[in-house]
This record gives structure tokens, sequence and C-alpha cells, in this order.
């Protein structure tokens, strides 16, 4: 009998490693991830902004060009950047990532993420 009650602990032990085993593999630990087509809208209306102003009638027809550029609506973008702004989990990736961005535009070398470059 006494076989019997140790395979059923077996099975049992084994069945809660691989319930545990599930659970552990659906929580994502890492960051969230960055929509880049929100990034390159979010980029290219500051640089746009950094040209032409905030408040002139050319920066309000240029912004609702560049948000339709990127398949937005003025409504969808705005609720885009309410999301990141009300996570602060996803505002430093996202920031991170429009860094990365406009470093590549002003030509400076992409660093990866994570990573510290190395002096010689």
């Amino acid at each position: 009998m006494r076989f019997g009650r140790d395979s059923a602990g077996r099975a049992c032990l084994a069945l809660l490693l691989c319930a545990l085993g599930l659970v552990l593999s659906a929580c994502d630990n890492g960051p969230p991830s960055v929509d880049s087509r929100l990034v390159s809208t979010y980029v290219d209306i500051r640089v746009m902004e950094q040209a032409l102003g905030t408040d002139t009638p050319e920066s309000r027809l240029a912004r609702k060009e560049i948000i339709e550029k990127y398949g937005y609506t003025l409504e969808s973008y705005k609720a885009a950047i309410d999301r990141i702004l009300e996570d602060d989990s996803r505002w430093i990736p996202f920031q991170q990532a429009v860094v990365r961005n406009i470093d590549s535009l002003l030509g400076n070398p992409l660093e990866p993420l994570g990573k510290k470059g190395k002096k010689k």
C-alpha cells in the first residue's frame, strides 16, 4: 500500500510543480513593450514643434499631418499618450525609446538598452 501513496504523492507533486511553472511563465517581469509607431509619432511632433512652435496655424496643420501619417486620429494619439503618462512602468521605457530615436536622428551611435558603452 505504501507504494500507492508514494506514487500518488509524486503525481500530485509533479502536477503542482507543472501548475507553478505555468503560473511563473505567465508572469512577465520584463519592461512593457514600447510602441515604435507611437515613439516615431511623438518624436516627429516634437521636432516639428521645435521648428514651428506649438500654437501656430502651421504647427497645428503639421501636427495633424504627422498624426495621420502614422495612422492615428487626434483622439487615438492623445489616448495612447495618456496611457503612457498614467503608467509609471511605461513612461521610462517610452522616454528611453524617444531618446534613442532622437539620437539616431542626430547621427549619434545607438547603444543597446541596458548596456553601458566601453571606453578604450
